[in-house]
């Protein structure tokens, strides 16, 4: 770490950075990763993963950025900015995911690294099926800090174990947050296996308006609440408590940010 990293920290904001799509709309994605960053007063800075023609409400294409792309983007930002924390969304694919993260743990090891493992877009279109390279999957899980999978792509990545099980197993490695939305049996009920322990974070609200890009909304805060200092746990928790007030923030699929 350069002398010059250290001392150009003037802003008492954390540093944080986004790994994600660009998406038009700005309901998912890195212009919604930032929009949430600046609500939860941290700075964001955003590296571009892949180039999406979208609309809140249908996906029509997208165009990959390559590994060395994004690393060309990425290396800047965390040689000269102190970085909490680095969140990652839509990737072109496993092999991407790995070499990113091992150049990040590669350079500063204290880096948290959150994934969003976004398989599939709430608009319907089909990214990644990571099922077929799972132990890959699982290898990479020690290079990550908490990974964010909601009920059905956990389903996906699962294969044949019990999902309590296998959630368990994984958080030996890196805290999984199972979000459920999803979920058919507890809606809205989170699941956090962190440290031996499955924590509950209950909905604490009736009723939501569904949002184009709530998991890059919730995913990011928490990585804002982890940059200020937050236990997983509180970050978990505070994050759920603001994608709640999100949702509800007006009746379309485009949510407002606001702390």
């Amino acid at each position: 770490m350069s002398d010059y990293r250290i001392k150009n920290r003037t802003d008492e904001r954390p540093y944080v950075i986004s790994i994600a799509g660009f998406d038009p709309s700005a309901g998912a994605g890195l212009l919604s990763d930032l929009k949430c960053f600046e609500a939860h007063r941290v700075y964001g800075f955003g590296v571009c993963s892949t180039l999406t023609i979208q609309t809140d409400t249908e996906f029509l294409k997208n165009e990959w950025l390559e590994t060395d792309q994004i690393i060309a983007q990425l290396q800047p930002l965390i040689e000269k900015f102190p970085i909490e924390a680095v969140k990652i969304g839509l990737i072109k694919n496993l092999e991407s995911l790995s070499a990113v993260c091992e150049h990040l743990n590669s350079f500063d090891p204290k880096i948290k690294i959150i994934l969003d493992p976004i398989l599939k877009a709430s608009a319907g279109h089909n990214f990644h099926d990571w099922s077929l390279e799972l132990d890959n999957f699982k290898t990479l899980l020690k290079r990550l800090y908490l990974i964010t999978p909601n009920y059905l792509e956990m389903q996906e990545l699962k294969g044949s174990e019990e999902m309590d099980l296998i959630c368990r197993n994984w958080s030996e490695d890196c805290a999984i947050l199972l979000k459920g939305g999803h979920h058919p049996l507890s809606p809205g009920t989170d699941y956090l296996f962190h440290k031996n322990e499955r924590l509950e974070f209950k909905s604490g609200t009736a009723a939501v308006f569904p949002k184009h890009g709530s998991g890059c909304v919730l995913s990011s805060a928490i990585t804002a609440r982890l940059a200020l200092g937050h236990s997983v746990p509180e970050s978990c928790l505070l994050a759920k408590q603001y994608i709640e007030q999100f949702l509800n923030s007006n009746q379309s699929l485009l949510g407002y940010h606001n702390l």
